[in-house]
């Protein structure tokens, strides 16, 4: 599942193309019309003639405001790509990808392709955020913002959890943006087991906590940007020091890398450096 590194640096990479321009066209793949949590004939008309004014993120969401031409009457496109949602900007010419679920053309012949092969991505067209998409009021700050917050106020927000490590990071009412590979990557930064209870923590190692989160999480996207083969419709995390490296040896102690649970969502760790 895309996280908030992927999708931060697909937003950097994104916004300069897309931002201030005209949407000129737009069409919906009826074999996958039924990831849209809106009636087709309306997403397909209503969004050419409207001009793409920012392009940001929330949580796991990625978030195209949108007005008309002119201006006025703003709309929001928000895309939750789950576990098989990706995007990919091309030409015109590019062949379309059986897995592709709409297509936003921009002026310029520039396409903006949202796919899905797992047909799972949560697709809304909203005039109200915060009514229309599920969620969306209960999301917590965003994880790259803990530093901002300081650490009383990250403590005094992490002391009303009870979850395992594990789960807390993934919580997206504690903080938006983490799942299951980056949590990994955290705790293994922080030094501390994924399952935890929140309440065996330390003063200490909570500081540890507090500091791993923006400390991978903005590694993880300079990693991304820097790949010199990155394409917006494939993910790349061969960086990654233990998340799906079970079995492999741990880059900090040389232990072998735990895997709890299946290849699919595993939970990968270090019993020899995590405590």
């Amino acid at each position: 599942m895309p996280e908030l590194p992927e999708l931060e640096a697909l937003r950097i990479r994104l916004a300069p193309r897309l931002e201030g321009k005209l949407i000129t066209g737009a069409t919906v793949n009826p074999k996958k019309a039924h990831l849209l949590r809106y009636p087709v004939e309306n997403f397909a008309n209503e969004l050419p003639a409207r001009r793409l004014i920012s392009l940001t993120r929330r949580g796991k969401h990625l978030v195209f405001a949108t007005e008309l031409g002119k201006g006025g009457d703003e709309r929001w496109l928000v895309i939750n790509p789950m576990l098989g949602g990706r995007f990919q900007i091309a030409d015109s010419e590019t062949p379309v990808p059986a897995t592709e679920v709409f297509t936003v053309r921009i002026e310029r012949r520039v396409e903006l392709r949202y796919l899905d092969f797992r047909d799972m991505g949560r697709i809304y067209w909203v005039v109200d955020l915060a009514r229309e998409v599920p969620g969306w009021s209960g999301l917590g700050p965003e994880a790259d913002s803990v530093t901002a917050m300081g650490i009383d106020a990250f403590r005094k927000r992490l002391r009303r959890m009870r979850d395992e490590l594990k789960d807390l990071l993934r919580n997206q009412e504690f903080l938006s943006g983490i799942g299951n590979a980056y949590s990994d990557e955290i705790l293994f930064e922080a030094r501390l087991l994924p399952l935890r209870r929140r309440a065996s923590l330390k003063p200490e190692e909570e500081e540890a906590l507090f500091a791993a989160i923006p400390t991978v999480l903005s590694r993880a996207v300079e990693a991304i940007l820097a790949n010199p083969n990155y394409q917006e419709s494939k993910q790349d995390r061969t960086f990654m020091a233990v998340h799906m490296k079970g079995g492999k040896t741990c880059p900090r102690c040389g232990h072998r890398i735990s895997q709890l649970g299946s290849d699919r969502e595993p939970l990968n760790f270090c019993r020899g450096c995590q405590v």
